[in-house]
Parts: C-alpha cells; structure tokens; sequence
C-alpha cells in the first residue's frame, strides 16, 4: 500500500504522545494562511523565548523536553499575550468565569 502525500512516517505515534498533553489533536487545514500563522508564530515564540536556534543533537532530547515542559507551563499560566488584552490565560479565564 503506498503512502499518502503528507502521510508522517510517525503520525500514529506522534497522536498517542499529543493525547498525554493535550485533550484533542487537529492538523491545521491546507491553505488556510491565518491559522497557519498562528502555528507558525506560536513555534517562533517556543524558539525565540526557550530553546533558541541552534541544532540540538539527540542525547539533549530529556534535556531539551524538561525545558520545552517549563516553558509551555509558562506561556500557559503566567507569559502575558497580546490578544488577551496583555493578561496572562489564567488571568483572561477567571475574569471569564465570572462573566458567566
């Protein structure tokens, strides 16, 4: 059976792993250019703000996840974003809480 374009060779792991963090897994629709900025900025965000630039070799991955872990805790709970009007999620979710 051949492959499908765009098939990953690891998809079906890389979805059970996602499950551990996150409760759905979505893959961003071709061609759609606002959610594929949105992607793309939130991987230069966790470039830029945690690991940087340079290439990492594969003995630093536990290294690297435990960092990558602390980071996204973070951009989570306490990193102001723009688009909450310069709040941190946590802030933006109970002002949310009480609105309903």
């Amino acid at each position: 059976m051949g492959r499908l374009i765009g098939d990953s060779e690891f998809e079906k792991e890389f979805i059970l792993e996602s499950k551990i963090y996150a409760r759905q897994h979505r893959v961003s629709r071709p061609y759609k250019k606002k959610e594929q900025s949105y992607i793309e900025s939130f991987n230069r965000t966790l470039r830029k703000e945690c690991l940087g630039w340079m290439k990492y070799k594969k003995a630093e991955i536990t290294r690297l996840q435990y960092k990558v872990d602390r980071c996204l805790e973070y951009y989570r709970n306490d990193r102001l974003h723009i688009g909450l009007n310069y709040q941190t999620p946590k802030e933006y979710l109970q002002i949310l809480s009480h609105l309903t």
